[in-house]
């Protein structure tokens, strides 16, 4: 198997555990791949040759960073997606910044320090660093008809017994029918939208796949070159003047809601990695 491309898949036993194997079994006969668990990545990984031709990142904490600097530190060996566009990803006030500098309709945000209200009617109140692998868990408010929306991770990060922040994010909250769900596995790209999250927090029942929607389109590639991702999915709530609000990005989607999307990776992989 000496001939086949080599894939270093950087990730975390909960990825691989749940979200990984259509990806390992499609990999099989057409690449060898070597597994860099979070869990395993002690102190120092400096003796380490790395003779992977490329690196997949699937996962998002700071010791994946730190292991992914390292790889771009000392080797020319491509990691999708780097260090700093992963870094950007899950920090929403960052992302935001350099979204909305790029000219990307994003709902208006604030970072406040805690017991702070933002300037808002209605309004997300979500974590700052999103890189744990539990679910949004809103706790929902209506105070003179409009919706307050604190996201529990935020309230037990900044608020809990060991809090780790100071400040929390609060988003403008934006009304949809629809929330639109894209992503993008280097140049192609999938659409589906689905009944918005805070409704029916099944959003699998409601997601359906929908056709190509050029403005998307534009945007959510526009929004990937500013975070500097090849590989994320992205959320959009649609205003009743037809304008798409980017709220979400994240740098580690679960591809295997694409029909053949572990296909689509190892091959854009393979060829990033020939390229």
């Amino acid at each position: 198997m000496s001939h086949l491309i080599k894939i270093g898949l950087i990730t975390d036993n909960y990825h691989l555990e749940k979200k990984s194997s259509q990806f390992l079994d499609y990999c099989k006969n057409k690449v060898e791949v070597s597994i860099y668990l979070e869990e395993e990545y002690f102190i120092d990984f400096s003796h380490y040759e790395f003779n992977e031709n490329i690196f997949f990142v699937k996962a998002k904490g700071d010791l994946i960073i730190s292991l992914v600097k390292l790889i771009e530190r000392e080797t020319n060996i491509p990691v999708i997606n780097s260090s700093k566009s992963i870094s950007l990803a899950f920090n929403r006030f960052l992302n935001s910044v350099y979204l909305k500098k790029a000219g990307i309709c994003i709902p208006s945000f604030t970072l406040n320090p805690i017991g702070t209200s933002p300037p808002y009617k209605e309004y997300i109140m979500k974590n700052i660093i999103d890189q744990k692998n539990y679910a949004f868990k809103p706790q929902i408010k209506e105070k003179e008809g409009f919706f307050e929306v604190s996201d529990m991770r935020a309230i037990d990060e900044s608020s809990g017994i060991k809090p780790k922040y100071s400040h929390v994010y609060f988003q403008d909250f934006v009304r949809s029918k629809w929330e639109f769900k894209i992503y993008i596995i280097g140049e192609d790209i999938f659409y589906y939208k689905q009944v918005p999250v805070l409704i029916n927090p099944n959003k699998m029942e409601s997601r359906i796949e929908i056709e190509n929607v050029p403005e998307l389109t534009e945007i959510a590639f526009k929004a990937a070159e500013a975070i500097g991702l090849q590989i994320c999915s992205m959320d959009f709530l649609k205003l009743e003047n037809g304008a798409f609000y980017l709220s979400d990005i994240n740098s580690s989607p679960n591809f295997n809601y694409i029909k053949n999307g572990p296909k689509y990776v190892v091959d854009y992989l393979i060829k990033q990695a020939k390229g």
